[in-house]
């Protein structure tokens, strides 16, 4: 759920009292417009209600409803109300912000994919992430009868490229066996048992796993599976293979941070990092990209001029860091000073 407010908790869980549902029907309770929307959505099921909760609904904003499936922790009842009632309607940007949304699952999309218009599925095939790793909702898009020879030719092709049944690039022990290690003592640091050679083995029989899939799989195990496995993933030589990695809705801050500070990934899947708004909350991560030289030159320069003044002037001085960075925060470092 996305509300942590004590009384829509209290809808959510099927305990309402009648006056609280009074006052909920009456629009009478301090709620916001996207609290109002999770808890009529909640209590849409009670037949004694229904219509007059639909009505509610009906008049809630349409840009509410579409800055709450941007969500990555949106409740999916509420998200399976909006999605019905954008498939209904031909809402095309509400239908364009929940193909967007990788956190979703699978289930959504094949929905939109069975019965939204042609221009919502040429939508679709921009998310090429999603329909490698679910190559179930291409055959649900060609099912649809607004499914045009412009998206069958787009189909056809990803399915040529990603989805023949020959062997995808092995991804050599040597990339991956530091990291892939390390985060395996990090996942079992309690079990006293497990010694350096059993380690060693599971990282190994991870990686001979991996190495036995093709492309789509991989792909798919990259938004779905664990941190161990993505860790090897993000060292695929496919790149759509990486990208997934970072679409994992399982992302998290300390995952996110060991690719930002590794110099050996490629400049795009550092600037999908920087670009990411979340993840560039975190100072540390900020900092891992500052120092990272893959990072898009304009991205690194606005992260400098949010580090504080000890970070500023050892990056001032850090002759590892591209001469316009140091320039920068040399800059800034003095500007700071005089103000002092």
């Amino acid at each position: 759920m996305v509300s942590k407010n004590p009384l829509v908790l209290k809808i959510a869980e099927g305990a309402p009292s009648d006056e609280l549902l009074k006052y909920l029907l009456a629009k009478e309770l301090a709620f916001t417009e996207e609290e109002y929307l999770e808890s009529l959505v909640f209590i849409l099921p009670d037949p004694r209600y229904e219509q007059q909760i639909r009505q509610m609904l009906g008049l809630i904003a349409q840009p509410v409803k579409e800055n709450y499936v941007q969500k990555r922790d949106a409740d999916l009842r509420v998200m399976n109300f909006i999605l019905q009632e954008a498939l209904e309607s031909g809402y095309f940007n509400t239908l364009t912000l929940i193909i967007h949304n990788q956190s979703l699952p699978a289930e959504f999309i094949l929905r939109i994919a069975a019965q939204a218009k042609a221009a919502v599925l040429e939508t679709l095939l921009e998310n090429q992430i999603r329909l490698i790793a679910y190559p179930e909702i291409m055959e649900r898009m060609e099912a649809n009868p607004d499914c045009n020879p412009y998206i069958r030719g787009r189909i056809g092709e990803l399915r040529e490229f990603y989805l023949q049944p020959k062997a995808a690039e092995v991804i050599p022990e040597t990339e991956v066996m530091i990291e892939l290690t390390t985060a395996i003592v990090e996942e079992h640091q309690d079990d006293a048992q497990l010694d350096v050679g059993q380690i060693q083995q599971e990282a190994q029989t991870t990686l001979q796993r991996i190495n036995r899939m093709g492309i789509s799989e991989r792909v798919r195990l990259a938004m779905t599976g664990s941190k161990t496995e993505r860790l090897v993933l993000i060292k695929d030589p496919n790149k759509m293979v990486q990208a997934a990695v970072l679409d994992s809705p399982k992302m998290a801050v300390d995952e996110v941070l060991i690719h930002a500070r590794n110099l050996s990934l490629p400049g795009e899947i550092i600037g999908k990092i920087a670009g990411n708004r979340e993840w560039t909350k975190n100072y540390t991560v900020i900092m891992a990209l500052v120092e990272n030289p893959k990072t898009p030159v304009s991205r690194a320069l606005a992260f400098v001029k949010q580090l504080h003044a000890r970070d500023l002037k050892l990056l001032a001085r850090d002759r590892n860091v591209s001469p316009v960075i140091r320039a920068l925060a040399q800059n800034l470092e003095k500007q700071k000073e005089k103000i002092k």
